[in-house]
């Protein structure tokens, strides 16, 4: 019998066992009614079913034949969830983020001593074999062995140029079949710290972050839940780009949003966020100001969070009573024991609580001053009068209008009020302030603390942002990645890591991935050759030894656009970008392209989902994305001056090309490409 017909006989037989166990549960009958008990037994029937229906068409993708010290040989297959032996017990699936299935990651077959940590420590033995399977809609498809002990072979680069060269659709995919042994060590990386990955382009970065998420559910699910995990993405059309990764790997109930959309939500709805299609086209269509710059520079810095709370502290310290409270003739409150009230007995609780809790003692002092007097009428008009008196004496510590109290800040620090801040419409530099600043008054509940946060594309993200996080996210409950080499949005997030492991008083864990496996050998070259211009530029990109068709770099108008589409269709290609440098631009080539047949999408900013097929985007929103073939226009000296945000701009176009790059000029091609 060979391989295949072997595997394929593994595969009947592990379908019959899940088709059995599905069987089974579908007729048991959903349980409805109020019983704790029986609901939580329903649950887990529930998730047992939703982790079947996926099982039972690709029930696994790798076998492990293990043989633990003294122990008999076990063939482990692997899959994306776990499944258990109803009589037994014993799992005839491993789930991928089992202990004994990090092995298939991490062993390359020249390592001496082959081990795991389970929790009753550390388990040692040998392994035999290591196998890659492709599983389809219940059709055994590929068998690649990766190791066989006594054999020479390098079927695992096989199975993964295989897996790489395969085509994208508009969704990101999963990568439990082919997760590499670096990668697989960030997956794993324990939650004692902060994580931050300097990832370059194409390395997986953000696949390996949301798979950590499922992976930190699995390992640590009596500690963290789901729904108290967070993934702050650059746009809502990048969300729905990696929306259905999570889900793929039975985790569907983690939040995703932008840092604005979660800051809005926190401030509440007489809140707007200022025009995201003009904030983008006054930083990439237009040169700001130096002014501006060092504006946008201070306000997410972590010296504008000290001033501000140096600011908050102030303003709080105002509002502690002055002087003495009369309810009514011959009866004093005094200054002392009020402000023992508020700095001491309520110093743990937030300003506006403290307010709250003195209004509250207050109150009850009057009740209890009031009953002094005999006549019950007597009692209730000097305590009518009492109360009045109070609500007057507390007027000066009202519920703050935060816009007004930022608009203040910002005329404190001599720096420009914008005129929108009036009718709270916020840039998106003053989201983390304000957040901040209602976070300082008022306090996080704990319904809105964090277990885990993500910040993906964090290159992007301001100190001040993180710092506002960092306070509602339990220690050790980060990870942020990025590559310093995309930082196309300048003084609006950092140029170097330190500016975060400040943020964290430098207790932190920093890994790089230099290993790229989304590009061709070629295009990955030539994208080297822009990094390397840069001033402070990360170590360039490893290729993948995948070799493809060369960069083309030509001299054509836009006019010929439809051509460049059709060459690529009869490639067969699903996925195709053209990058322009402005939005103009990219609505005059989509009409062009529509007028010509093709069904093509204009992305913009303030989008909200990436649809395929046929994308027309400026470039500056392509950061993120991957695609089979992109086409670069009007790469010239115009429109890619030779300064380092148009070094990242034409750096972020190229890295999103998989299999096919061009880039067309029409005019004096750029410096930063020429010869």
């Amino acid at each position: 019998m060979s391989i295949f017909e072997a595997e394929e006989a593994q595969l009947q037989a592990t379908l019959a066992r899940l088709d059995e166990l599905g069987d089974k549960l579908e007729q048991v009958p959903r349980y409805r009614g109020s019983d704790f008990t029986e609901q939580v037994l329903e649950d887990r029937r529930e998730h047992l079913r939703t982790a079947l229906h996926s099982a039972r068409q690709e029930p696994y993708f790798g076998r492990l034949d293990f043989c633990e010290w003294d122990q008999e040989t076990k063939a482990l297959y692997i899959g994306k969830v776990g499944v258990h032996d109803e009589d037994s017990g014993d799992p005839f699936v491993i789930d991928w983020r089992a202990p004994v299935a990090s092995l298939f990651y991490s062993f390359t077959g020249s390592e001496e001593d082959v081990f795991y940590q389970s929790p009753e420590g550390i388990v040692e033995g040998e392994i035999l074999l290591k196998r890659n399977i492709v599983i389809r809609n219940r059709r055994l498809q590929r068998v690649v062995d990766s190791y066989a002990k006594g054999q020479e072979m390098s079927g695992g680069d096989e199975f993964l140029l295989y897996k790489l060269s395969e085509q994208k659709d508009n969704k990101l995919k999963d990568i439990v079949a082919t997760i590499q042994a670096e990668q697989n060590a960030i997956i794993r990386h324990a939650i004692k710290e902060p994580l931050i990955i300097q990832g370059a382009a194409g390395s997986g970065k953000t696949t390996v972050a949301l798979h950590r998420l499922a992976y930190l559910l699995y390992e640590f699910r009596e500690q963290l839940r789901a729904e108290k995990m967070v993934i702050f993405a650059p746009n809502a059309m990048f969300l729905d780009y990696i929306s259905h990764v999570l889900p793929e790997l039975g985790v569907g109930t983690i939040a995703q949003s932008t840092f604005a959309n979660w800051g809005l939500s926190v401030l509440g709805s007489s809140y707007q966020l200022y025009d995201t299609k003009k904030r983008l086209a006054n930083q990439f269509e237009s040169k700001l100001e130096q002014q501006s710059e060092d504006v946008l520079a201070y306000k997410g810095s972590l010296a504008c969070q000290k001033q501000m709370r140096r600011f908050i502290d102030a303003y709080v310290g105002e509002r502690v009573p002055k002087k003495d409270f009369c309810p009514w003739d011959g009866c004093v409150l005094n200054k002392e024991t009020m402000k023992q009230w508020i700095e001491q007995d309520f110093a743990a609780s937030p300003p506006m609580k403290r307010r709250e809790r003195f209004h509250a003692r207050a109150k009850r002092w009057i009740e209890i001053e009031a009953k002094r007097f005999e006549d019950k009428k007597e009692q209730q008009a000097f305590k009518s009068e009492a109360l009045k008196r109070l609500r007057s004496f507390l007027s000066y510590w009202s519920k703050p209008d935060l816009a007004k109290l930022y608009t203040a800040f910002l005329k404190e620090q001599q720096l420009p009020v914008p005129a929108s801040l009036k009718e709270k419409r916020l840039g998106y530099e003053d989201i983390a302030p304000l957040v901040y600043m209602h976070q300082q008054l008022y306090g996080i509940e704990r319904d809105a603390r964090f277990d885990h946060v993500v910040i993906d594309e964090a290159q992007d993200v301001s100190p001040f942002m993180l710092a506002v996080l960092k306070e509602r996210t339990r220690a050790g409950g980060f990870t942020i990645l990025g590559d310093l080499a995309q930082g196309i949005h300048g003084d609006e997030g950092i140029s170097n890591w330190a500016a975060f492991e400040e943020v964290f008083a430098n207790n932190v864990s920093y890994v790089q991935m230099e290993r790229s496996y989304r590009s061709t050998m070629e295009i990955i070259e030539f994208s080297n050759r822009i990094l390397q211009q840069m001033a402070f530029a990360p170590a360039p990109a490893k290729p993948v030894f995948r070799s493809g068709q060369d960069v083309v770099v030509e001299q054509r108008p836009t006019e010929h656009v439809a051509h460049w589409v059709k060459a690529m269709q009869d490639k067969q290609t699903q996925t195709i970008a053209v990058l322009t440098r402005t939005e103009k631009a990219s609505t005059a080539i989509c009409r062009q392209l529509q007028a010509a047949g093709f069904d093509a999408h204009l992305l913009i900013a303030g989008g909200e989902r990436y649809e395929g097929g046929i994308s027309v985007l400026p470039v500056y929103l392509s950061k993120g994305f991957e695609f089979d073939a992109v086409l670069l226009t009007d790469v010239t000296n115009d429109h890619y001056p030779c300064d380092e945000l148009h070094k990242k701009l034409l750096y972020v176009g190229c890295t999103r090309a998989l299999h096919e790059l061009t880039v067309w000029y029409d005019g004096a091609l750029s410096p930063i490409l020429a010869p």
